[in-house]
């Protein structure tokens, strides 16, 4: 954009929320305002008694459901928790309709992940807003197609990324399927097309992150930096790129869900010294059965990332506790095993691992993003999806069947199949791993 235009669009936000004040009305109204490009107040669900919202239904266009749920928070220990929600034994004069608000506010939003939840929340308060500006309150929910090409029209005008405007599509179409209402988009395909007019407009695609290749991954294997920091970002990058993990499977894992030598149980020799990484909760596997990718044994031994990352918990204090029950119920979080790739802190000028903070999802980001540089790589053309993307081409390259990928990455479509496959041979789960050639 020039300097005129960008002036241009500075102006119109500050008029923008200037309106939106106006028409939230007078009294103790006090938004707060997002960076995005068309201003969304980040609190919209605390100004429900303003005047703009006088005559809707408040409750149903301003419920936020986005943060987790005790259950959720359990992460898998769901029985303790169902008891304190529910007490020791049911209550027998409860009603079917207390019984049903039950199943509404602890299990109907996990229907939807709650990182989904929050998404589709902050795209539905620039819904919000913009509805506010445009005395349009009444006509959001439910929303006629209408209104929503108008809404369009106005994120388009602001400059709002293709990839928030489809956000906020599936966030009109999610809250008006919740609440039981016919959603604006009622053609097949019809937000398909409606994001490939916004390609064919704007005609300049998102700038696509690159995998990491198999010469980073042994270069990483075979650095030996004197740093904690540079340490736990190469291995946090190999192990993310060998087992296909998303960022947000590499920054759960735990000491307890590297199971040494998991293969053995099969009992054919040949095996040792390999490992299985237990992800206990994944996208594609949302019924907690497990998934276990595996990393196999180098041939070469500088390069053998299971004797590293025994050699990384060693020296860094890392165990699994005695009290440990991952083996037992590999669907509940340990509550006493520290994080794989736990964070760091200054303390009196000394650097100390933290043993009870795992890094988040934009920690490991940045991690991986430092350890692609170190190999030599475009830090601005990778991040945390880097990793997965990785795994997954080299694979893909290697001529891995798609059944077998799905077993190491749980990528791809859902097939009944699955829900029966059970391997003969350990070295099948190995193939991902053996197309690195380490």
């Amino acid at each position: 954009m020039s300097e005129a235009e960008v002036l241009d669009l500075a102006l119109a936000r500050a008029a923008w929320r200037a309106a939106v004040v106006v028409q939230l009305g007078a009294g103790d109204v006090r938004p707060t305002w997002s960076r995005t490009p068309l201003p969304a107040i980040t609190n919209l669900e605390s100004l429900h008694h303003a005047v703009a919202f006088a005559h809707v239904d408040r409750v149903r266009l301003l419920h936020n459901d986005s943060a987790p749920t005790a259950l959720e928070l359990a992460d898998g220990n769901w029985g303790p928790a169902v008891r304190r929600l529910a007490g020791s034994t049911a209550k027998s004069d409860e009603t079917i309709a207390q019984l049903a608000a039950a199943f509404d506010q602890h299990l109907a939003p996990s229907c939807m992940r709650p990182r989904t939840r929050a998404d589709y929340w902050r795209a539905w308060r620039l819904v919000g807003t913009w509805a506010v500006a445009r005395r349009a309150v009444p006509d959001i929910l439910p929303m006629s197609l209408v209104t929503l090409k108008a809404l369009t029209w106005d994120l388009v005008c602001f400059a709002v990324p293709t990839s928030q405007i489809e956000l906020v599509w599936k966030a009109v179409q999610a809250r008006h399927r919740q609440l039981h209402l016919r959603p604006p988009m009622t053609d097949i395909g019809q937000s398909t097309r409606w994001s490939r007019m916004l390609g064919m407009i704007r005609g300049r695609p998102a700038a696509l992150k690159l995998p990491i290749q198999k010469a980073t991954v042994r270069w990483l294997l075979a650095w030996r930096p004197a740093s904690f920091v540079e340490h736990r970002a190469r291995l946090l990058t190999v192990v993310a790129t060998l087992a296909c993990l998303r960022v947000s499977e590499v920054t759960r894992l735990q000491v307890c869900d590297l199971w040494f030598d998991h293969l053995m149980a099969y009992g054919v020799p040949g095996f040792e010294g390999t490992c299985s990484v237990h992800i206990g909760q994944r996208k594609n596997d949302a019924e907690r059965k497990g998934h276990y990718p595996a990393l196999g044994r180098a041939k070469d031994p500088s390069l053998d990332i299971v004797a590293q990352l025994r050699v990384w918990m060693r020296t860094t204090g890392l165990s699994v506790h005695a009290t440990c029950q991952k083996r037992r119920r590999p669907e509940a979080r340990c509550d006493v095993c520290p994080p794989l790739f736990p964070l760091s802190r200054r303390v009196r000028g000394e650097l100390a691992v933290d043993l009870s903070r795992p890094c988040n999802r934009q920690r490991a980001s940045d991690w991986i993003r430092q350890a692609v540089a170190q190999a030599g790589g475009d830090s601005t053309r990778f991040s945390g999806i880097s990793a997965r993307k990785g795994g997954i081409s080299v694979a893909i390259d290697a001529g891995v069947p798609e059944a077998i990928l799905y077993l190491q990455s749980g990528h791809g479509q859902a097939l009944p199949a699955r829900a029966y496959m059970q391997l003969s041979s350990p070295a099948r789960f190995l193939e991902t791993f053996e197309a690195f050639g380490l």
